[in-house]
Formats: C-alpha cells, sequence, structure tokens
C-alpha cells in the first residue's frame, strides 16, 4: 500500500512535470506564451490602427496644401484659406490623438487581461507543485534498503530508482517553467507601465491640439473682426505690424546704448555672464505658443517671436530679473506691453497686458509686479490676440530669440 502510494505520486508529479515541459517545447515554456487577447479587442484594435493610418494620409494632404497657400502672394483671401486649411488639419490632429489614445487603452487593456490569466494561472500550478512535493517528501523518509527488500526483483527496484531521478530533473524543469513565467509577467507590467506613460504624453497633447485649434478658430474671427473682410484694410494692418517689428528692433538698440551705463550697476548673472530669467507668471496652463512656431495662426505673416502663457484676465506679472523699465505703451500688435533692459544687452517684453504697474524709468528687482496678465481678444489693450495670455519675449543685441534658452527650469 505504502509503494502504490509512492508510485501514485510520482507518477502525479511525472503528469505535472510533464505538462510543464511540454508546453515548453511547444511554445517555448506553457506559462510564457502570451494569451490571446479576446477577438473583439483585437477587432477593436485593428480598427484603430486603420483609423489612425487614414488620419496621417489626410494631416499630410493638407500639410501639403498649406504649403503651397503659403507661397501665394499674400492678400486677406489667401490668409483666411491658409487659416482654413489649418483649422482643418487642427481638426485631423484632435482626431488622431483621439484615436491613439483608444489604441492604447485597448492595449493596456489586453495586457491587463493577460497578466491577470498569466498571474491566476501561476498561483494554481504553485500549490498543486508545492502540495506533492510535500508528500512526496514524507514518502521520501522510506530508505533505498527497504525498497530494495521489498521488491521482489532488482530491475523493479532500479525502476523506482531511476523513476525518483527522472523525478527530480522533471521538477527541476518545472521550477525553471514558473521563474520563466515570472520574467514575462514582469516584462508584461513594464510595457505596461510604458504604454500608460506614454498615454500621459499624448493626453497632455490633446488639450495643447485642443489649444491650437481654439487660437486657429479665434485668429480667423480677429482678422474678419480687424479688416472689416477689406483686402484694403487688411494691406493696411500687415503694414503697421511689420512697421512695428521694425520699429522695436531699432528702438531696442538705441535704449540700450542710453541706458548701458546704468545698467552695469545691476543684473543677475551666472557664471558664463548669461543672465537667467524667471518664469514671469507660473505656466501651470502650459505654453500655448512657442518661438518661431510652426502652428501660430499668424504665421503665414510673421514668425511668432516669444512664448504666450494661457492666463486669465488679471494675473499680477512679473519681472524676470532686475533692470530698468524701458518702455510702457500701447502698440497694435502688442497692445499694452512693458519692456525691461537688462545687463549683456537683453531685454524682456510682457505684452497684451490689462494693466500696467510700473512707469518708464523705473528699477524692478527679480519678481516685482509690473502689470496684469490677461488682456482677451477685443478688450481695451489686448492687441493682436486670440484670448487671455501673456506673451514673454526676449530679445538679444535687439533681436528676437528663443526665451526657453534663458528661463529656469
Amino acid at each position: 500500500m505504502r509503494m502504490m502510494r509512492r508510485i501514485h505520486i510520482i507518477l502525479s508529479i511525472l503528469v505535472l512535470s510533464g505538462f510543464f515541459v511540454a508546453g515548453a517545447r511547444a511554445d517555448d515554456t506553457s506559462l510564457s506564451v502570451q494569451s490571446a487577447a479576446p477577438d473583439d479587442l483585437e477587432q477593436q484594435i485593428k480598427e484603430k490602427q486603420d483609423t489612425i493610418k487614414r488620419l496621417e494620409s489626410q494631416i499630410n494632404n493638407y500639410q501639403k496644401s498649406i504649403a503651397e497657400k503659403q507661397k501665394e502672394s499674400t492678400s486677406l483671401k489667401n490668409q483666411l484659406g491658409l487659416l482654413d486649411a489649418q483649422i482643418s488639419k487642427a481638426e485631423l490632429d484632435l482626431q488622431l490623438v483621439t484615436a491613439q489614445i483608444a489604441q492604447l487603452e485597448l492595449e493596456i487593456k489586453v495586457l491587463s487581461g493577460e497578466i491577470s490569466s498569466k498571474n491566476d494561472r501561476i498561483s494554481r500550478q504553485q500549490d498543486l507543485l508545492a502540495g506533492l512535493v510535500r508528500a512526496l517528501h514524507q514518502e521520501d523518509k522510506i530508505d533505498y534498503l527497504y525498497i530494495l527488500l521489498s521488491e521482489p526483483s532488482f530491475s523493479q527496484f532500479f525502476n523506482q530508482v531511476f523513476y525518483l531521478g527522472e523525478l527530480n530533473n522533471q521538477l527541476d524543469q518545472s521550477v525553471r517553467s514558473i521563474e520563466k513565467a515570472r520574467d514575462d509577467v514582469q516584462e508584461q507590467h513594464d510595457i505596461t507601465a510604458r504604454k500608460q506613460e506614454l498615454l500621459k504624453n499624448l493626453e497632455v497633447s490633446l488639450e495643447q491640439k485642443r489649444a491650437t485649434l481654439d487660437d486657429q478658430k479665434k485668429a480667423r474671427e480677429v482678422l474678419l473682426r480687424d479688416t472689416k473682410s477689406s483686402e484694403a484694410k487688411f494691406r493696411t494692418l500687415l503694414a503697421q505690424l511689420r512697421g512695428e517689428f521694425a520699429r522695436t528692433d531699432q528702438e531696442i538698440l538705441d535704449l540700450n546704448r542710453k541706458l548701458r551705463e546704468r545698467l552695469l550697476s545691476h543684473g543677475d548673472v551666472n557664471e558664463q555672464g548669461v543672465l537667467v530669467l524667471s518664469w514671469p507668471i507660473p505656466a501651470i496652463k502650459g505654453i500655448s505658443a512657442y518661438f518661431h512656431d510652426s502652428s501660430y495662426p499668424f504665421r503665414y505673416l510673421f514668425e511668432h517671436p516669444g512664448i504666450d502663457l494661457p492666463t486669465k484676465v488679471g494675473t499680477p506679472v512679473a519681472a524676470a530679473a532686475p533692470g530698468v523699465v524701458a518702455w510702457v505703451r500701447t502698440t497694435r500688435f502688442y497692445g499694452n506691453n512693458i519692456m525691461i533692459a537688462h545687463r549683456v544687452n537683453v531685454n524682456t517684453i510682457y505684452a497684451h497686458l490689462s494693466n500696467f504697474n510700473v512707469k518708464e524709468g523705473d528699477y524692478v528687482k527679480r519678481g516685482d509686479i509690473i502689470g496684469y496678465s490677461g488682456g482677451a481678444s477685443g478688450m481695451q489693450g489686448a492687441g493682436l490676440s486670440t484670448g487671455a495670455h501673456l506673451h514673454f519675449e526676449v530679445r538679444e543685441n535687439g533681436l528676437p530669440v528663443d526665451p526657453m534658452r534663458f528661463l529656469t527650469k
């Protein structure tokens, strides 16, 4: 009876081990094979992939159309046509990111199901293996002399010894199979984590795409409002804007020469002699337009010379570094704006302000409140603006440069 129980245990474990080993030979390892995702999820993922390909093709066509329109002569009709194409492209960009998010969510769902299923399977097999090993351990207390004396022949005795040796080999393979399965599960966890991080980035991108689309639509409204659909008024507006930029470049150089002596006694520079700027307002809502941003709605007319920080009307604006207030004024593009002259021929401009808090000639320290932002489109002092934000610009030797080079990280 005792020997029969022993043989039963051995055969049970061999069957279990055989399950592991056979699976490993057939599929690399029975536990490491990726579980098939439900057909409906796989179909949904394929549909999203097809949608993404279609949208990417349409976006590429609009990019070509926009590039062609940019070669045409500058006119109100062409500018409106360009904005219409940019709006259509922005809408497709929004759909594309939405589809990419949906695809990622489906892929994460598939991975989650596979991980759960594989963990359950590992747990069940570990429990079964542990129970059989414990039972075998109890049976192993019988010594080989007893087996030798109790078996009717040497052949049967050596068969039992062979089975025990084979059993150890099979158990070793079973343990390695479980370890491999655990590694596979960890790898799937890592893949899931990377996809979740990508998902977060896409969600941020989605908000940026929405903001871009909104800006494009508002830019069209602003252009129609300011020109009253008149080509003559459009040409006048364009001349005003380009003239303003040209005068600004020269004015800054002249003012810097006049203020040079006063500026030498003030200013913060690092060890390399570079001026370090603080953020004029907290970038809580991110940056809606970057320096020379390709998505800037008026790029066909001029490059975007700074960065735009969305904020509500009345947000306090701080001086980005110590300096002298060079001007406080209202112009066509900048609306209400302030310029501060700093050391090393660097100037900062704060535009689309709703109110001022300094006057020309004032010396300001880093962090001093110089005005209030958020001049919304159509409000007094907003200038050429599509919505409430602070336009922050940095000039070096009179010319616009990327503010991100100077701002603290």
